[in-house]
């Protein structure tokens, strides 16, 4: 038997022994008589040799219906269904939120905590970051995900828990003062792990594995904090261009969990869901899904780690992931009970959209009338590209030499090649450097924890003399990164 027969049989006997099988899924999880219609919505996923989707629904507690589309991976022909794991993205995040809150009722820590109590290697800033700003998005702090990119360091280097922890103790500035805005932070997430651990003595998978998981029956679910384990019926992420242009993403160095990393199903979430949002509600229920204010009171539309919001007249629960050639979506109707949970690894899937359709059809006779786009989320205003300025070579040779920064702890390189000016990062590849203003310039990068090509901009300074003392980076929301010049 060759190689090729003994994968056939592997799939085959995985099937039989109910490993994540299309086979599985149509025997056991029709538990509507309605299906037809919601089986539509993931139609296009739904074929050979695509990626595909997860979807579970409930209501009050009991699965109304479960069914995987497409294929968890397409090297071996593995079908999706309902117990395929799923890296979740950002859905992670409410389990960190709820392991802090179980921490407060404990009273071994306090949303009022100043970070430092737990973090001290963080800087003093001249207003103190509190657990409350990092919990509800209102840190200020600089995403360690655009960070690390601009330090030279992609998203398939390897990472830790204590190399975030020391990226961010360099930083000199914050976004914003804590408090005053609020702007989706990453980092204040991977920190939060952070406290967790250092006040409970546990990591956060074991913390989430011995409070969560274990007592749930969640048995599909880990933080994934070792790329080397094995995870059976693990799904692979993909990301599609085309029909035929599907390329597998590679993420399996990056096993910090904290902003996501969370592996689980989407019986599993529903799991969750249901303890959650029950008739007999955890005493972390309210602490859960009190809205978060801004400092002066202004409300921010979200609790810890979900989002409050209303689709055609009801009250919903939720919140997205993105991550690695996957999407996904738990959401919770909160008067009728209903949850409904969708993973995918394709990283186009618009998971967000499927729920509300989903939701049209199992809650069709309680929702107000609405169009197709009620509750689309708009999109954001694209940044506006400065012309590019032509400079003569002797201009831009006084750009030319090496720059550091001591809150990257990188160094910058800059060189007059074929009468353009390029800059190298550390090790990584030549970039172009476009000049756009009086010291201004711009150059861009690929950044995987955004999936394509991110833009940063340097504003350099120079000295009483007049000669280039050094600079300032900037990309996104992450701005005023100082770098000196090196003699």
């Amino acid at each position: 038997m060759n190689f090729p027969d003994l994968v056939r049989v592997a799939a085959i006997l995985a099937l039989a022994t109910g490993c994540s099988g299309q086979a599985e899924v149509t025997a056991q999880t029709q538990v509507g008589v309605d299906t037809p219609p919601v089986d539509a919505l993931f139609a296009s996923w739904d074929r050979p040799g695509s990626p595909g989707c997860a979807l579970a629904v409930s209501r009050k507690g009991e699965p109304l219906y479960s069914r995987g589309y497409g294929y968890a991976n397409l090297d071996y022909g593995f079908p999706i269904g309902p117990q395929t794991v799923f890296d979740v993205g950002s859905v992670t995040k409410q389990f960190v939120a709820a392991s802090i809150s179980m921490l407060e009722l404990e009273g071994k820590l306090s949303l009022e905590d100043d970070v430092r109590r737990w973090l001290p290697e963080l800087p003093d800033y001249e207003r103190p970051i509190k657990l409350r700003h990092m919990i509800h998005h209102t840190s200020g702090l600089r995403d360690y995900l655009t960070l690390f990119p601009l330090a030279g360091r992609d998203h398939y280097f390897p990472i830790s828990l204590a190399q975030i922890l020391d990226m961010m103790s360099r930083q000199r500035a914050l976004n914003f003062p804590p408090g005053e805005r609020s702007q989706y932070s990453n980092t204040a997430y991977m920190l939060l792990a952070l406290v967790i651990e250092r006040a409970s003595g546990q990591s956060l998978a074991e913390f989430a594995e011995q409070r969560i998981f274990a007592p749930l029956g969640m048995d599909g679910s880990l933080m994934y904090d070792d790329y080397e384990a094995i995870i059976p019926r693990r799904a692979t992420g993909y990301d599609r261009h085309d029909d035929d242009d599907i390329r597998m993403v590679h993420n399996y160095n990056f096993d910090v969990p904290g902003d996501g990393q969370l592996y689980t199903t989407v019986e599993d979430l529903l799991r969750w869901d249901s303890y959650l949002h029950g008739p007999e509600r955890p005493a972390i229920h309210s602490l859960m899904l009190t809205e978060g204010t801004l400092d002066d009171g202004t409300p921010l539309g979200r609790a810890r780690g979900l989002y409050l919001g209303e689709y055609r007249g009801l009250r919903t629960i939720h919140h997205t992931g993105s991550s690695w050639g996957s999407r996904s979506v738990l959401m919770r109707f909160v008067e009728p009970g209903v949850g409904i949970a969708i993973a995918c690894n394709d990283g186009l899937a618009e998971t967000l959209q499927l729920a509300y359709r989903v939701a049209d059809h199992y809650l069709a006779d309680e929702l107000a009338p609405g169009g197709d786009d009620a509750g689309r989320d708009e999109d954001s205003p694209a940044e506006p590209i400065p012309a590019p300025r032509t400079m003569a070579p002797d201009q831009l040779a006084e750009f030319a030499g090496a720059f550091f920064s001591a809150e990257l702890d990188a160094i910058y390189r800059f060189a007059l090649v074929d009468r353009g000016l390029v800059l190298r990062i550390e090790q990584e590849a030549p970039l172009e450097v476009v000049p756009i203003g009086d010291d201004q310039f711009r150059f861009s990068f690929s950044d995987q924890a955004y999936s394509g090509v991110v833009a940063a901009n340097l504003g350099f300074r120079r000295s009483a003399g007049g000669a280039v003392a050094g600079f300032e980076l900037g990309s996104g929301a992450e701005q005023g990164i100082v770098f000196e010049k090196l003699q």
